[in-house]
């Protein structure tokens, strides 16, 4: 056997054993919520797994219950979707609920490819209905990889190594390139078993886990559509000057696409060219003003962040990925870590605008210590509320109550840290966060935000951080609109010092929705600058905005 499938038999039936059966049965599934659903298809696709049906009989089945499994699961990712880790019991449920009914589709798939494919192993034309079981086996495979990066996993040990195996197979049996009717994922659009391959590696090679929810969903719309651009090659191409950078598999691994190759009997190349023109052609027109949607990249994105994306895409896709700026090295330790505006505030009390004459380092340190007492409002201003989670429970001033946790650090560079901590320990966390990080023997902490936040296992939570470096104090700002006649209401933000290690400039750290170019923003607190005209938006999250500026004016020494 090529794949390792259960054996069959006829001593458990399912609740259906034909096409139409399975059509009547499903009426009884529209009333159900998602999670039942789930449960009821998982339990009838297990006993169709392992009972014997001609192998038409059975593709005919998992066709009738295709778009009803699709519809169920989405329905059900919208509970795990988003949400900041770790996932709560009840979203928990709903990813595993979600992987577990996509395995049995795939090996349900994989029970119809086996006879009739070894049947004819030496046909010299390829058989259409073999390359539409191919197809669909792989459909199911990324689309479960789609969730789990949802979900905030990486895919389990052997998925790479099915796909690449399914693959190997279709491409021995000369199916890869066969053109397939899909219009329950792909429209009007013909897909081959070698564009779902592609789009499994295109989507993991665009580092999904730094992505938001819609951005994770625009790509993958883009991977399915785009996949049928790249064209499989046993060797390299031999013009590689006027090729894009192309990704290389290795059949025989367990691992995704890389930019490397290594020596292999199994080596294979996604040659990446005729992406590459179609992205650079896109990104050209945006530049020009053309609407998204006209260049069929969906009408639920605009600008700026389609050209963004794509240009992003541009780099992880054809030309081998971006150099980190900053070397990053493994380290070991404990890292002090806040996250939210509301825990960072208590870090970093504020002196509001009547206390800007020069006081002595001991009333500094008095100041510091009333403001951190309970119960003392005097530093507080109106700023936005970490938005509280499930499982969460607000303070009396309706923010989430953090505190500062201690993690494992795993590496670090100059603009950026790698840490860890037990799954079920501390708040949940989420990608675009607000922090403030603190390694011994520093003594002050730097600001912050999570690029990426991955389960690494049943226990461990790693987090990528984006650091701000730069000496941090905090600040009121007052944002100003553009004819400056009218002023929002003072708000808490932070300035952040020019950085001469990583050539930062100073910054300033905005609540969500300041950043206008031109803006001004009037400061309050002892920094070198009164005002700050806003230049350019340097990185945003989910509650922030990292704005460069350029200075109005001098405060009065």
């Amino acid at each position: 056997m090529i794949f390792d499938l259960p054996d069959t038999d006829t001593e458990q039936p399912p609740v259906f054993t034909t096409a139409a059966t399975c059509q009547d049965w499903l009426k009884s599934l529209t009333a159900l919520p998602a999670p039942r659903a789930q449960s009821v298809l998982l339990q009838q696709l297990s006993l169709l797994l392992r009972y014997s049906l001609p192998v038409n009989e059975r593709f005919t089945i998992l066709e009738t219950l295709r778009a009803p499994i699709y519809q169920t699961q989405e329905n059900a990712a919208k509970k795990f979707i988003g949400r900041p880790l770790p996932l709560a019991p009840p979203e928990q449920a709903a990813l595993d609920s979600t992987l577990a009914l996509w395995q049995s589709l795939f090996v349900n798939y994989l029970q119809c490819v086996e006879a009739p494919v070894m049947a004819e192993t030496n046909a010299k034309a390829p058989s259409r209905k073999n390359a539409t079981i191919i197809q669909r086996a792989l459909t199911v495979l990324a689309d479960s990889q789609l969730d789990l990066i949802q979900g905030k996993r990486l895919p389990d040990f052997g998925y790479w190594k099915k796909l690449h195996q399914i693959f190997y197979f279709a491409e021995a049996n000369n199916l890869i390139t066969e053109p397939i009717k899909d219009a329950m994922r792909h429209g009007s659009q013909l897909a081959t078993p070698l564009a779902v391959y592609a789009e499994c590696h295109l989507l993991f090679i665009a580092s999904p886990y730094e992505l938001s929810a819609r951005e994770l969903t625009w790509i993958a719309r883009w991977a399915k559509r785009w996949g049928g651009k790249i064209k499989l090659l046993t060797a390299p191409p031999e013009d590689i000057l006027r090729c894009a950078h192309p990704l290389w598999v290795d059949l025989d691994s367990d691992q995704p696409a890389d930019y490397s190759p290594r020596p292999t009997a199994q080596g294979r190349w996604l040659e990446t060219t005729d992406l590459r023109s179609s992205l650079s052609t896109r990104i050209a027109l945006l530049a020009e003003g053309r609407a998204p949607a006209d260049l069929q990249l969906g009408s639920d994105i605009t600008q700026p962040a389609a050209g963004e994306l794509l240009t992003h895409l541009l780099h992880r896709w054809c030309q081998g990925g971006s150099a980190r700026r900053h070397v990053r090295q493994s380290a070991s330790g404990d890292c002090q870590f806040a996250v939210g505006w509301e825990a960072i505030h208590r870090l970093f009390p504020v002196r509001s605008p009547s206390q800007h004459s020069p006081q002595d380092d001991q009333t500094l340190r008095e100041e510091r210590a009333t403001s951190a007492l309970p119960g003392n409002a005097s530093h507080r201003l109106e700023i936005p509320p970490t938005l509280a989670t499930e499982g969460e429970s607000p303070n009396a001033s309706g923010t989430s109550s953090a505190a500062i946790e201690d993690w494992n650090l795993l590496d670090r560079s100059a603009s950026g840290l790698r840490i860890s901590r037990p799954i079920k320990e501390g708040v949940r966390i989420a990608v675009g966060t607000l922090i403030a990080a603190r390694i011994a023997p520093d003594e002050t902490f730097t600001l912050g935000c999570v690029r990426w936040t991955l389960r690494q296992d049943a226990d461990s939570l790693a987090v990528g951080i984006q650091l701000f470096p730069g000496k941090t104090a905090a600040i009121t700002a007052l944002a100003l609109s553009l004819d400056q006649s009218e002023r929002t209401p003072c708000r808490f933000a932070y300035w952040i010092e020019a950085d001469a290690t990583t050539a930062a400039p100073a910054r300033l750290v905005l609540p969500m929705g300041s950043f206008q170019i031109g803006r001004l923003i009037e400061l309050s607190t002892n920094v070198p600058t009164a005002r700050a005209r806003l230049t350019r938006l340097l990185a945003h999250g989910s509650e922030f905005e990292c704005c460069a500026f350029t200075t109005e004016n001098h405060l009065a020494s």
